[in-house]
């Protein structure tokens, strides 16, 4: 089945670039200039204090802000939020997908994904 056959009958995207691709999607349709600049949040699980010391220095040097979680009774992973504004586009998505998926695999973590607001 097909990325728009799965769409137009409700099933969920089966990877992640068909996922950006409609988030890209949902934001113009909600009228979202994509050549302007918005708040994209990244998401990456990480498994130590040293791989989120890692992560954070590499965002930051990025220009992004970051946010830590730490592990708790209920989650056993580290969690960091990194917020920026940057344009979203079917060019620069996969570029920053791929950046973020390559940072969480050297650190022993997993990228979790991304949004954005519509507006700038």
């Amino acid at each position: 089945m097909s990325f728009l056959d799965r769409l137009l009958r409700g099933t969920p995207p089966a990877t992640a670039d068909e996922t950006d691709r409609l988030t890209v999607r949902q934001l113009r349709g909600a009228g979202a200039d994509l050549s302007k600049p918005r708040r994209v949040l990244h998401f990456l699980e990480l498994p130590s204090g040293a791989s989120v010391d890692a992560a954070v220095a590499a965002l930051e040097r990025a220009g992004y802000e970051t946010t830590v979680t730490r592990p708790d009774e209920t989650t056993f992973h580290w969690s960091v939020r990194a917020e920026a504004s940057r344009v979203v586009d079917e060019t620069t998505v996969p570029a920053f997908r791929a950046w973020f998926e390559q940072l969480a695999h050297e650190l022993g973590g997993e990228y979790e994904g991304w949004e954005a607001w519509p507006k700038p």
